[in-house]
């Protein structure tokens, strides 16, 4: 929903990586950002502070996972001022009844249905793709920066695969690689 699963996705709002977050939201949550990198676009440091931000939003609205989700992507104080306004005109508070942005009042229902889907895609004449409940890749610490290039090598891996598996790297090697942004812009 956020970005079709492409670490690479950037959004006219500046929006990046697998979980669209905006230069602020991630550097509150310790994803950093320079000329050389964006964390942004790191897919476990990503991944963890979505969770983490997810998770804070939930607290932040009861344990109402619509809510936080409505929140992650339309803002807290989005969903908070629907909720105030909807509390004055003493009507319900959940997301189902929020005069929410169009866009948040479809992401949620998306998220709920992917997740039925997966859940039991039998039931809607899906079938998935089995996938192997291992790692795809492993985390290598190489102690100082390195060029992918010769990582690649090192590691007899496509070098194009080593580039799309450290989507976080603005500039990759010494010829000057640098991922191409999708999405929007």
């Amino acid at each position: 929903m956020e970005s079709a699963f492409d670490p690479f996705a950037y959004s006219h709002g500046r929006a990046a990586g697998l979980w669209q977050f905006i230069p602020s939201t991630g550097k509150y949550f310790g994803l950093t950002q320079s000329w050389w990198h964006d964390d942004r676009r790191d897919v476990v440091e990503a991944t963890d502070a979505a969770l983490t931000y997810l998770d804070k939003l939930a607290n932040r609205f009861d344990g109402d996972y619509t809510l936080a989700l409505a929140a992650y992507n339309s803002g807290g104080g989005t969903v908070s001022s629907a909720m105030r306004k909807n509390r004055k005109k003493n009507e319900p508070q959940d997301f189902w009844s929020l005069d929410l942005p169009r866009e948040t009042r479809h992401y949620v229902p998306k998220l709920i249905a992917l997740a039925k889907i997966f859940d039991k895609p039998e039931d809607y004449g899906i079938e998935l793709p089995t996938l192997e409940d291992k790692p795809y890749f492993e985390i290598v610490d190489t102690g100082s920066q390195m060029d992918l290039a010769q990582a690649a090598e090192l590691a007899k891996v496509d070098v194009d695969e080593i580039y799309l598996l450290n989507p976080t790297y603005n500039r990759c090697h010494q010829s000057g690689w640098a991922p191409s942004a999708t999405g929007t812009d």
